[in-house]
């Protein structure tokens, strides 16, 4: 009879415990999974976010001439993005010299060539919802992600590993209000055809009649 009551009461106290578990355990749950789906559906949005054009004049990376100057920019294009945060797309990069003979004015392109990439960009959350003014770095919320500089992305995948076709990787700080993307050398894969500035900073096209991708396609490309 004792022994009955014993089990009676140790069960009582396993279904006691179980019960205190579960009140803790479910707000955890709840709030995982609230952060979860936060996170997708935000993370949707900055990813559409990336999609677009950005320009800007870069370092030189061809020796300076003995008369006149190099001009030098990149045009990169993110064509899309998938859920996950990788994108692709290509860049375009070139120098010309702008020099002077006999007083007049000459432009010679030294560089023009279109690279293929792929990437991923981290998507975080920030909490802070506070104003942003999106032309002060120190208030922008910033991700990082890589950048994968590559021969061609429509390689046989069947008997070829996308890795056999590397130039070089760029570790990417993406400043969201501002629509600017800066970019730092990582590694170097292939150092005969990475022939790219080790550090620049790119600006997000929005249209207007004066920003980077006009200057750039005018001064180094010759677009108008």
């Amino acid at each position: 009879m004792i022994s009955n009551e014993i089990y009676y009461y140790s069960s009582l106290f396993k279904l006691d415990q179980i019960s205190n578990l579960i009140s803790i355990l479910t707000p955890i749950i709840l709030l995982a999974w609230f952060y979860y789906y936060q996170k997708q559906y935000l993370s949707k949005n900055y990813y559409k976010e990336l999609i677009g054009n950005y320009a800007g004049f870069t370092d030189t990376v061809s020796k300076t001439p003995n008369k006149g100057r190099i001009k030098s920019g990149m045009i990169l294009h993110i064509k899309d993005i998938n859920s996950q945060g990788y994108f692709k797309g290509e860049f375009h990069f070139g120098e010309t010299i702008h020099s002077f003979n006999n007083g007049n004015p000459e432009v010679k392109r030294i560089r023009n060539g279109i690279t293929s990439f792929y990437g991923k960009m981290n998507f975080n959350i920030h909490c802070n919802n506070r104003m942003r003014n999106p032309y002060k770095p120190k208030q922008n919320r910033k991700y990082s992600g890589k950048i994968f500089v590559v021969t061609r992305l429509d390689f046989s995948f069947d008997k070829t590993n996308i890795d056999d076709y590397l130039y070089g990787e760029y570790n990417i700080i993406h400043f969201r209000e501002m629509e600017t993307l800066v970019f730092e050398i990582s590694k170097v894969y292939n150092e005969k055809h990475m022939n790219f500035p080790n550090t620049f900073k790119l600006y997000k096209s929005s249209g207007f009649s004066f920003e980077p991708l006009d200057s750039v396609k005018q001064v180094v490309f010759g677009v108008k």
